[in-house]
């Protein structure tokens, strides 16, 4: 099994022309989780509940890094589009690079949250939320 340092991970988010950004020299840190939706359908005289699933989906992927113009810039528009009722934007992240054979994960989101944090005794940081809409698929590069 070949282990992969989380330095060659790739992110890439649509801009607001729908022109790919490859945002991977500007985040520290991403998470995607993946979430399948459940429902209980036990009935009476059941020893133990009854499930089923439901819908995947709705997610939100979290990424932070140091900041940087061009992240800002990239990440605001893109919610101030979303917000005025632009379409979601494409993304594609390959967890272990973008390289033939690594795993893809890739969707659509809306930048729901930005924010830009400061500190005297750290450096400048952004945060955001990106709210997935639609089915995520995963493949390879």
């Amino acid at each position: 099994m070949a282990f992969k340092a989380g330095t060659t991970s790739y992110f890439a988010l649509n801009n607001v022309g729908g022109t790919v950004v490859n945002l991977s020299p500007y985040i520290d840190s991403l998470t995607l989780p993946a979430t399948t939706d459940t429902t209980e359908v036990s009935t009476f005289g059941t020893n133990a509940k009854v499930m089923i699933t439901l819908q995947t989906g709705g997610e939100q992927i979290s990424l932070s890094g140091p900041y940087d113009a061009v992240v800002a810039t990239h990440l605001d528009n893109l919610k101030k589009a979303h917000a005025a009722g632009s379409a979601a934007s494409a993304f594609i992240w390959g967890p272990g690079g973008s390289v033939a054979s690594e795993y893809r994960v890739a969707g659509s989101v809306f930048v729901t949250q930005f924010d830009l944090s400061s500190s005297v005794g750290g450096r400048v940081e952004y945060s955001s939320s990106l709210q997935i809409t639609g089915a995520v698929t995963t493949s390879t590069f």
